[in-house]
C-alpha cells in the first residue's frame, strides 16, 4: 500500500510531464515580457541593441553632448593663450593715404604718403606675463574639467549598468521561487482533493503564490524604468529597444580588499592624482595673480615706437609709390597714480630725404578716470581668500571621501560573506522543510514561508555583491585613479555582443 504522500508526489510528476501544472512562467529578460511597443515600432530581434558594460560605457562616452561640449571649450583657451603670446611681440601697422585739395583762388594741392609704424612694450609691470600665466592656467583648468567630467559620466555608467543587472537577478530569484511556489500550490489542491488539506490550507498557498506574484510584477516595473532611464542616460532614441547582457555571478570575479593599499596611502594618491584638487591649486593661483596684477595697478609702462614712410608732399610726381623718405622714434610713458593717469612722449623723426627732421614732445593727464582700481584690489583679494578656503576644504572633502569609500568598502565586503552564510543557512532549512512537508510533518504553509526568505536571502546576496561592485569603483575614483587599479574585482565581459 503506498502512503497518502507518495500518491500526491507521483500524482505531481504525472502532471508535470503532462503539463497539468501549466505554471505561469517569467523570461529571464524582462524586456520580452512586458515591453509596450509603440503601434509604428515595428524593431525585429536583429535590430534590438544588445549592452554589456563596455558597449555601454562607449556609447555613454561617444554620445554625451556635455562631454563633447566641454572638450570642444578646451579649443578655445588654447586660442586665448595663443593670444596672449601674441601680446609680447610687437605691433605692425601700414598705411596709404592721398588727399587732394581744389582751391578756387589759389594752386591747388595733392598729398600722398605710404607708411609702417611698429611699437613694442618694453616694461608694463609684469601685467603680460601674469596674463600668460593665467591663460596657461585656465588651459589647464580647462582639461581637469573634461577629466572630471569623464569620471562622473564613467561612474554613473556603471553603477547604472549594474543597478540593471542587479534587478535582472532579482527578476530571476522571484521567477524561480513562482516557480516553487506553483509547484506547492498544485501539491495542495491534490491533498485538498485526497481530503488530505482543507480549503483554508488551498487559500494560504494561493496567498503566497499572489505575494510572489506581486513581487515579481514589481521587480520587472523597476527593471523597465531604470531600462528607459539608461536610455536616456545614454542618449539613445525611445524607440531603439535594448537589452542589457551580464550576470554578476558570471562576469565579475571578486577579490577581497586585503590587496589594496592602506588607507593613508589611498588618500595620499587622491591627493596626488584628484583633479579637483589640482583644479582647486589652479584656481587659486590664478586669483592671486589676478590680486597681483590689481595691486601693481601703478608701474609704469615703456612703450617704444618706429615708423618708416614714403610720402610726396607737393604732390609733384605722378607715381603711385611716393619717393621721399622718413622715419620716426618715439618712447613713450604711462602709469596710474590714485585713480588718475599721466602719460609722456617724445619723438624725434626725418623727413623729405632728410631735408627737414623734427623733435616732438608731449604730456598728458586724465584727472580721476579710472576710480575703479580700489574696489578691482578688494574684489580679487576676496576671490583669493575664497579659493585659499576652498582649495582647503577640497582636500579636506576628497580625503574624507577617500576615507568613506574605504570603510564602505570593507563593510561591503563583510557583508557579502554574511550574505552567504545566510544563504547557505536557508538552503539547508528550505531542504529540510520540503522533506518535511512531503512526509507530511510540516504544513507547506510554513513551507513557502521558507521559499519567500530563501528568495530574499538571494536577492540580498546579490545586492552585497553589486554593492561591492559599486563601492570598489567608486574608491578608484575618488582615488583619482583608473577603474581596475586596485585589482579588486575582473570584468571577464561578454564574448559575443552581438552573437552570444
Amino acid at each position: 500500500m503506498r502512503t497518502g504522500a507518495e500518491i500526491i508526489l507521483l500524482a505531481a510528476i504525472i502532471l508535470c510531464f503532462h503539463g497539468g501544472l501549466a505554471p505561469r512562467t517569467f523570461p529571464a529578460e524582462p524586456s520580452d515580457t512586458v515591453r509596450r511597443r509603440a503601434p509604428e515600432e515595428k524593431a525585429s530581434a536583429a535590430e534590438c541593441l544588445r549592452l554589456d558594460l563596455e558597449s555601454a560605457l562607449g556609447i555613454a562616452v561617444t554620445g554625451n553632448a556635455e562631454l563633447r561640449a566641454i572638450h570642444a571649450g578646451r579649443r578655445i583657451y588654447d586660442l586665448s593663450l595663443a593670444e596672449r603670446l601674441r601680446d609680447y611681440f610687437p605691433t605692425l601697422s601700414l598705411s596709404y593715404s592721398d588727399s587732394r585739395e581744389v582751391s578756387m583762388r589759389d594752386s591747388d594741392s595733392r598729398y600722398r604718403k605710404l607708411g609702417a609704424e611698429a611699437s613694442l612694450d618694453l616694461y608694463d609691470g609684469g601685467r603680460k606675463g601674469l596674463a600668460y600665466d593665467i591663460a596657461r592656467l585656465r588651459a589647464l583648468l580647462a582639461r581637469n574639467d573634461y577629466r572630471i567630467a569623464l569620471n562622473r559620466l564613467i561612474a554613473e555608467t556603471i553603477k547604472s549598468y549594474l543597478e540593471l543587472i542587479q534587478l535582472k537577478g532579482i527578476i530571476e530569484i522571484h521567477r524561480k521561487t513562482l516557480e516553487h511556489g506553483l509547484i506547492q500550490l498544485a501539491l495542495i489542491r491534490k491533498e485538498l482533493e485526497l481530503g488530505e488539506a482543507t480549503r483554508f490550507n488551498v487559500l494560504e498557498i494561493e496567498a503566497k503564490v499572489k505575494e510572489i506574484e506581486l513581487n515579481l510584477k514589481k521587480a520587472v516595473d523597476n527593471y523597465e524604468i531604470a531600462r528607459n532611464r539608461f536610455k536616456i542616460q545614454l542618449r539613445l532614441d525611445w524607440r531603439t529597444p535594448i537589452e542589457i547582457i551580464g550576470d554578476v555571478e558570471n562576469d565579475f570575479a571578486l577579490h577581497g580588499p586585503g590587496g589594496a593599499p592602506p588607507v593613508e596611502e589611498c588618500v595620499a594618491l587622491a591627493v596626488k592624482n584628484r583633479k579637483e584638487i589640482e583644479s582647486a591649486e589652479v584656481e587659486h593661483s590664478i586669483n592671486v595673480k589676478s590680486h597681483r596684477i590689481n595691486r601693481l595697478y601703478f608701474l609704469p609702462r615703456f612703450s617704444i615706437g618706429a615708423g618708416y614712410s614714403l610720402s610726396d608732399p607737393d604732390g609733384s610726381s605722378e607715381r603711385f609709390i611716393p619717393r621721399e623718405k622718413g622715419w620716426n622714434l618715439s618712447l613713450r610713458v604711462t602709469s596710474a597714480l590714485w585713480g588718475s593717469t599721466a602719460s609722456g612722449s617724445l619723438g624725434l623723426g626725418e623727413n623729405e630725404n632728410a631735408n627737414s627732421r623734427s623733435r616732438s614732445t608731449s604730456a598728458q593727464a586724465d584727472i580721476l578716470n579710472g576710480m575703479d582700481y580700489k574696489r578691482a584690489i578688494v574684489e580679487s583679494g576676496i576671490q583669493v581668500d575664497a579659493s585659499g578656503e576652498n582649495r582647503r576644504s577640497t582636500r579636506q572633502q576628497v580625503s574624507i571621501e577617500v576615507l568613506s569609500s574605504y570603510m564602505a568598502l570593507e563593510n561591503a565586503w563583510e557583508m557579502m560573506g554574511i550574505a552567504d552564510k545566510q544563504l547557505a543557512l536557508y538552503d539547508s532549512q528550505l531542504e529540510i522543510e520540503r522533506l518535511k512537508a512531503d512526509m507530511g510533518e510540516s504544513k507547506r504553509y510554513d513551507l513557502m514561508k521558507k521559499e519567500i526568505e530563501r528568495g530574499e536571502a538571494a536577492i540580498a546576496r546579490l545586492e552585497s555583491r553589486v554593492r561591492y561592485l559599486t563601492n570598489s569603483s567608486i574608491l578608484e575614483l575618488a582615488m583619482g585613479v583608473d577603474l581596475g587599479f586596485l585589482k579588486l574585482s575582473k570584468y571577464r565581459g561578454t564574448l559575443d555582443v552581438q552573437n552570444p
